[in-house]
């Protein structure tokens, strides 16, 4: 992997990896929003890797931080502490120019609700054309050397080809998220965000729109984190985790009561993974997590 000098800035820009999906990285990622005298906790200490091309639905009821994460990882919000990474780029160093471009250059976002993603005067194809049409964008070449994706192939992508010339308007509301992916990808992003894309579509619609994401991810490599409350549609991810309380929980396995001295024993296999290692306990109000101890500094 390497760096080069962007000549029109102080950028630094990372060229795309081996895959041209982005590598993820959340590391004990908290946000709390302050709220007059009073800090709210969106995130309490969130851990998270997603590899290059993978699709990742996150889910969890409405207020759990779902959309939080997105807005981090999308560079529109900042942690309150712990890291956000994208491909080893911290986010939280990036100026704020910094963190403009690599929003438009590395991520697309596709939005809860049609109308927010899409201009309703243009048609499907200007709409997708539009993003490509702002100046100062840079051309990026894809891993297999091969040339992003035009207008037309995105729509075909999409399932909306012979759409290409209808407004918004004379559109389904399926046809307008789907359109709305197209758009996000317009710009070959490396990082796909989207904030309950199925919420307000029909279970027909929404089918169509979950298999336009694992498309995405197989055909053009792009990395695709979608936030979710429905498991129905988390289940069309290559992979699912869930978010409550600002904490990813992860399914448990089942242990023996505890003990009269408070021992607990862990199924063999899962004890010889913490074979020899100093442990520590994260004990919190309904659960507690076991690990091995981080040494000082490395946190």
């Amino acid at each position: 992997m390497t760096w080069m000098r962007d000549e029109r800035s102080t950028t630094w820009a990372r060229d795309r990896p081996d895959s041209a999906g982005a590598y993820v990285r959340l590391h004990r990622v908290y946000k709390v929003h302050h709220i007059g005298d009073t800090g709210v906790v969106a995130l309490a200490g969130v851990d998270l890797e997603i590899q290059p091309g993978e699709f990742v639905a996150i889910v969890g009821p409405s207020g759990t931080g779902k959309s939080t994460i997105l807005h981090l990882l999308g560079g529109l919000d900042q942690a309150s502490a712990g890291i956000a990474e994208i491909d080893g780029q911290d986010l939280a160093l990036l100026t704020d120019l910094e963190r403009t471009r690599f929003r438009a250059e590395r991520v697309g976002f596709v939005w809860q609700g049609a109308a927010r993603n899409l201009v309703p005067y243009l048609t499907a194809a200007q709409n997708v054309r539009l993003p490509r049409s702002i100046g100062g964008r840079v051309e990026r070449v894809r891993p297999d050397g091969s040339a992003p994706p035009d207008t037309d192939a995105l729509l075909s992508i999409v399932g909306l080809a012979h759409r290409s010339r209808h407004l918004p308007v004379a559109l389904s509301g399926g046809e307008q998220q789907r359109t709305a992916i197209a758009v996000a990808l317009a710009n070959d992003p490396a990082l796909l965000l989207a904030d309950e894309p199925t919420a307000e579509l029909d279970g027909e619609a929404a089918a169509r729109v979950l298999e336009v994401f694992r498309n995405v991810s197989r055909e053009l490599g792009a990395t695709v984190v979608m936030a979710t409350h429905d498991l129905l549609a988390a289940r069309h991810a290559d992979r699912m985790v869930h978010l409550r309380d600002g904490r990813f929980r992860h399914p448990g396995i089942p242990l023996a009561p505890l003990g009269p001295d408070g021992a607990v024993r862990l199924p063999p296999d899962v004890a010889m993974g913490f074979a020899d290692a100093e442990l520590e306990a994260d004990v919190a109000e309904d659960e507690v997590v076991i690990r091995r101890r981080l040494e000082r500094g490395r946190e």
